[in-house]
């Protein structure tokens, strides 16, 4: 293993636990808010709380984006492999760049789209969080895309090496 490759290495494990604890944090934080809104309906002990609803439903996006590049690195998403297993060799390999690059083409219009209206959305605030602006929720969008983009390079150069290593 080169220099290079370690170093890559050590990044995705780095942008991996760190994505993993943020992960862990919001979804932990929407397990107890939820249970706590839900004893307080029904036990009276307080008034529940209006924004729950729309705490939960802005970080299970922050949850789905951000993780979704680690899917992409284990190969876990749902996938119609149709034309996968009946395509061999080069073929199959065509397909499988083909589909890289489409998957890089539409990360890189997602990107270049929430950049452009990223701006626009922080002047309004969320219903529940009138300090928060929508464009902090939205935030989310560039940054995970980037991710995947990122990711997706990382497995294209991949398929590449491969490639050239199964040629000697």
């Amino acid at each position: 293993m080169n220099k290079l490759s370690s170093k890559v290495i050590y990044l995705q494990k780095t942008c991996k636990s760190i994505i993993e604890t943020i992960v862990v944090f919001l979804f932990s934080a929407i397990l107890i808010v939820q249970v706590l809104n839900i004893l307080f309906r029904y036990t009276k002990i307080h008034e529940p709380w209006m924004w729950v609803g729309e705490f939960s439903r802005y970080s299970f996006i922050w949850i789905v984006l951000l993780l979704w590049h680690l899917c992409d690195r284990r190969g876990s998403h749902f996938v119609m492999d149709v034309f996968f297993e009946k395509l061999k060799g080069k073929a199959r390999l065509a397909l499988e760049y083909f589909n890289g690059l489409i998957v890089l083409f539409f990360a890189g219009v997602v990107i270049w789209g929430s950049i452009q209206y990223i701006p626009t959305t922080m002047m309004y605030s969320t219903a529940s969080f009138r300090w928060l602006p929508m464009g902090v929720v939205y935030a989310v969008i560039p940054v995970g895309i980037v991710f995947v983009f990122i990711e997706n390079v990382f497995l294209i150069v991949a398929k590449i090496m491969q490639s050239l290593e199964g040629k000697e």
